[in-house]
Parts: structure tokens; sequence; C-alpha cells
């Protein structure tokens, strides 16, 4: 099998990739930093300019890459194979070298035992999944795992709702999980059919989601229903380090039945005078205060807030994260301290929604 010799340009390093591995996949693999969201094709965070080198672009959708941005050099490496003995690319995203005395985070593939799996909401199943005893399982607040149906052939990935502990490891060797259950999405009715002692075959941790180094600027999160555990995620590892910087949080569902989760958030508001959060229904006109009503990007309007020296993380849906981010922006944030997470199907399902 002959090899690939791979050179990012934005920072200078480089990793081998087998002639039949995906470039995202052999890089992640080698402990870089490569800028990632779907895996999927569909979203456009591991586009790259190939400066040197051939690629075979797989299979893509045409608003992820166009045909146009692919005659210029452009890529996907989330769906690229190599073509060449060398490959030399520039990721359109920043990319970010591992810090001094930083340990890699290398994707793994597990099994693991299902501990508690509980329906906390008409459409969301928490689950929370035991690794194997002595597994050093590292991750970033933020990331995400993907599960594989086995039935049917397909992965996705599902945000980790925990924040890592001091080491960078797992709490106590577990993870849990909100997973969202769409209307005609097989991997999200199969996993909501799972139940304690079922064992899922999981595969990561894979993801960029997370606080950008922007000194002690406030941060305000949006999330809307399922991306609450990405953002979770993330302000539980940032509070628990003892950092200081205001963070305000909005999170948007239907109605109260949808709600989920209050418990940890009122746990972290009662330990942190730094944090607070407030909830916004978008189809309850008749709940009473404390509840919001509308659409988060129309209160942020209805507020007029001035986000010039904000951080903003947004998760959930492709359509709540373009309205947040449109809206956001008007409120003056700058695009550089805008981090998104955008729950896109994955690309070979593109035909028939796995969820």
């Amino acid at each position: 099998m002959s090899s690939t010799n791979v050179i990012v340009e934005n920072t200078g390093e480089s990793f081998a990739c087998p002639s039949d591995t995906i470039i995202l996949d052999a890089g992640l693999a080698a402990g870089l930093h490569m800028p990632h969201n779907c895996r999927g094709g569909g979203c456009g965070t591991c586009k790259a300019l190939v400066v040197e080198g051939a690629v075979d672009h797989g299979w893509v959708m045409s608003f992820a890459i166009t045909d146009e941005e692919k005659e210029q050099g452009y890529c996907l490496t989330c769906q690229s194979k190599p073509l060449s003995s060398t490959l030399r690319l520039r990721t359109v995203e920043p990319m970010r070298s591992r810090r001094a005395g930083e340990d890699a985070i290398l994707p793994m593939e597990l099994k693991a035992e299902i501990v508690a799996a509980e329906s906390v909401a008409p459409s969301i199943r928490r689950l929370v999944l035991a690794l194997p005893r002595g597994t050093r399982f590292r991750f970033r607040p933020g990331m995400n795992l993907e599960f594989f149906a086995p039935d049917l052939g397909e992965s996705r990935p599902y945000s980790i709702a925990d924040a890592p502990d001091a080491d960078g490891l797992a709490p106590d060797g577990q993870l849990s999980f909100f997973i969202t259950r769409h209307p005609h999405g097989r991997c999200s009715t199969w996993v909501h059919s799972l139940s304690v002692g079922d064992t899922v075959s999981i595969r990561g941790p894979y993801g960029e989601f997370g606080l950008p180094d922007a000194g002690d600027r406030p941060v305000l999160a949006l999330a809307g229903g399922s991306g609450l555990s990405p953002v979770l995620s993330v302000i539980g590892k940032e509070l628990a380090e003892g950092r200081k910087r205001r963070i305000e949080l909005l999170f948007s569902v239907r109605d109260r039945r949808e709600l989920f989760a209050l418990d940890a958030l009122a746990r972290l508001a009662r330990r942190h005078d730094n944090f607070s959060y407030r909830v916004t229904l978008t189809r309850d006109d008749a709940a009473p205060p404390p509840w919001l009503r509308g659409r988060i990007p129309l209160l942020l309007t209805r507020e007029a807030r001035d986000l010039s020296e904000y951080v903003v993380l947004v998760a959930g849906s492709p359509a709540f994260v373009d309205d947040c981010v449109a809206a956001a922006v008007a409120s003056n944030a700058a695009s550089d301290r805008i981090v998104t997470d955008s729950f896109l199907p994955r690309a070979a399902s593109a035909m028939s929604p796995s969820g």
C-alpha cells in the first residue's frame, strides 16, 4: 500500500496518509488539530486548498464544495484521498498546533455499555455510556463520538455533554449524551431504542467546537435543543477551571415539555456567580414568566445587544445556527469570535436521513 506525505502549510506539520485512507482521518490519527465538524462532506469546515499534489474528492455535497471550487484546487479533507506521493494543503479554517505539554487527542474504536437510558423530553433521550475499564479516553470539551448502527451500516456523531476531568479524561470512565429523535431519522430512532445493558460500538472523539483563545472576554452561548450538549461540555470545563469571565447562556426549545438538563444548569448557576442562563420557548405562547418566548435571533434583536466584546458559541440545527450567527453579526459580534456546531446529516445518508 503506497503512502502520501501530507504537509499542512498553516502550521508546517506533516503526517503519512495511506492511499486508501481519508486525509482527515489520517491527520486526526496523527494527533493534528485539523478543522472539521460533520465528517460527512456536508458542512465545508474541513475545506482545504491543494497547493501541491492531487486528490480523489470522493462523495461530497455541492453546497459544501462547488465544482468551481474543485477546479480552483479546493477539497474537503473529510472525504478526499491522496493521489500523489506528496500532498501540500492549506486549510481554510484556522489550524491549531498542539500546545507545549498538550497530549494528543487520538480517535479510538471502542465498545461501551449503556448504564443509563431515559427519555428526558418527548424527543430527547439521555444515554450514559461506561467505557471499558482501564481505557484512557481523552477528549476536549465540545467534542463528539460516532455511534455505529449495526443494522443500518452507518454511523452518526453525537456530542458529549460532559466536561473532561482535570486530566482530560472521561469522568469516572463514563460519557453522557442528550440525543434528539428525528421523525424520519433511522439512526436516532435506533439510538432511542437502546436500553440499559446494551453495548454500542463508538469511535472518536472528533470535533473542534470550543472556546477560542480570546483572553477573558465574556461568553454568550446560544443552544437550540440538543445543541445544549456541547455547550454544557465547554462551559462546564471553563467554570470548573475557575475562570472568572462572565458566561451567559440562552437555551431554546419549542415548549415546556421539551425542557431538559435544567438541574445541571441550576447547579452551575449556584456554584458559579459568573454564570447565568435563560430559557426561551418558541411554541408556547401561554408560558408565564420567568420563561422567555420567541426565537433567540429575535430576542437578540429585541434586546439590542452589543456583542462586540463577546465570544459567541452557537450549537443546534443548521437553520438555528445560521440564524443565530446572522443575529450575532448584526449585534456587532466579531466573526472570528463566533464558534459554531451545526448538527448536519451525514452525506452518505443524504437521500434517506439518518438523524
